[in-house]
């Protein structure tokens, strides 16, 4: 019995979580996966965990982002914080795999530190051996999850941002435990008041093949206050580049008087994930076939008991495996 659910969990680690983490993360068309698709580790960490902004626009934000959220994908966004700042966000993925997301930043001087952790796991998954049989009453846990230092630092008055990470990596499937040192670096250009340009690298100097590795250029276009554009390309070591983007439409706080509201779309190609059945938001909404388009919102006032406080909300339709979303909640003083 034991040997039996050893080769169900090895089977779980190494078939059906990479499947279902991989899969809807990035999905991209067959043609440009090429032969290294899903040899690499780690995929979670293709999820745009701690920024409902970035996945709302279409996974896209390496340009754009500052503070907290900014640290998942490109670490020279803190750079931009005048204040402390904490948040924290929970995402909702597939298979009742869920994580969330902690961040802390503050100020030093001219440059800027932060600290995250985020936690990953999964519950009540449907666990088969290796000949497909269902194991009833398996204790099979998984645990996946990151933590990293950040700095940052801005020059020519905040038009030129520097930033780099040191990250641990963990990832836990049950048979086998993995533990990576890691890091990201990036820069942001700033260009006139409308203009910004972003590359980021993540995930570098781990060991060969256990934590994917991530590349991203992109930039964004204010062309007033109240309309933002970004795009970006990502390139991932097991499945190649993908192009996405979305835009940003704002109320600003100067016009409201008691704080700013934005709405979000954003669009990363990939597969036709079918048609859902059973989700009966998705159904109300008019989205049980859609793929591949992303929908959010943000509240953020500056004014909020002597402090700022924001809140942003993201929903991405995946078809007939249903759908992700994330809530994120800040704080700055």
């Amino acid at each position: 019995m034991k040997n039996m659910k050893r080769r169900a969990g090895m089977f779980f680690a190494q078939v059906l979580l990479p499947a279902c983490l991989m899969f809807p993360a990035v999905c991209v068309p067959a043609c440009a996966a090429g032969a290294s698709a899903g040899v690499d580790g780690a995929v979670f960490m293709k999820i745009p965990a701690g920024s409902p902004r970035a996945q709302a626009l279409g996974n896209s934000g390496v340009s754009l982002l500052e503070g907290g959220e900014a640290m998942g994908i490109n670490p020279a966004g803190i750079a931009f914080a005048q204040m402390r700042e904490i948040s924290f966000s929970h995402l909702g993925w597939f298979q009742d795999y869920c994580g969330q997301y902690l961040s802390y930043i503050h100020p030093i001087g001219q440059s800027v530190i932060g600290l995250n952790v985020a936690y990953y796991t999964i519950s009540d998954f449907d666990v088969r051996d290796s000949e497909g049989v269902p194991l009833y009453g398996s204790d099979i846990k998984v645990r996946n999850g990151y933590a990293s230092l950040s700095l940052a630092k801005g020059f020519f008055l905040e038009r030129f941002l520097v930033g780099i990470s040191l990250k641990e990596v963990i990832e836990d499937n049950y048979s086998e435990e993995y533990r990576n040192l890691v890091y990201d670096a990036g820069v942001i250009l700033r260009i006139g008041r409308k203009l910004s340009l972003g590359w980021a690298g993540q995930n570098f100097s781990g060991k060969a093949k256990q934590v994917v590795k991530v590349t991203r250029l992109g930039g964004a276009w204010v062309f007033n206050p109240f309309f933002t554009l970004a795009v970006e390309q990502r390139n991932y070591s097991d499945t190649g580049s993908v192009l996405g983007g979305g835009v940003e439409i704002s109320l600003p706080e100067e016009l409201l008087q008691v704080g700013r509201v934005s709405v979000r779309v954003g669009y990363s190609p990939g597969d036709n994930m079918g048609k859902n059945t059973d989700d009966k938001t998705l159904d109300g909404l008019g989205l049980s076939d859609v793929s591949g388009w992303a929908f959010g919102f943000g509240i953020y006032s500056s004014q909020a008991l002597g402090m700022g406080m924001g809140l942003d909300y993201t929903m991405v339709p995946y078809g007939a495996l249903g759908k992700s979303s994330q809530l994120a909640l800040k704080l700055q003083f």
